[in-house]
């Protein structure tokens, strides 16, 4: 059986942990947003089209029946984190560190 001293220790650090992550992340980031976008598709493949995402990234659109040079509305989930201020300030930060 566990003491009162051992137990509220244990709770103690489990509550200061939980602060200091929502501090540093705050929850809400963790959390994905749908997004819809029109963008041009770039190839075909067997798993559907690829398009290039407004974050830069090349996006695969399942069940797209498009030729390269289209345009196609399309929906997809990503991190609210890629959105927020809180990552710009974190590159922004790397960009003075890396070499």
């Amino acid at each position: 059986m566990m003491t009162p001293r051992v137990l509220f220790t244990t709770l103690g650090i489990t509550v200061f942990s939980v602060l200091v992550l929502t501090t540093i992340v705050p929850v809400a980031h963790w959390i994905p947003v749908s997004v819809t976008e029109t963008a041009v598709v770039i190839a075909v493949t067997e798993k559907g089209c690829i398009v290039d995402g407004s974050n830069g990234y090349p996006i695969t659109v399942a069940d797209c029946k498009s030729s390269p040079g289209d345009t196609i509305q399309f929906s997809y989930y990503r991190p609210a984190i890629s959105d927020s201020q809180y990552m710009q300030r974190v590159h922004a930060r790397a960009d003075y560190v890396t070499p």
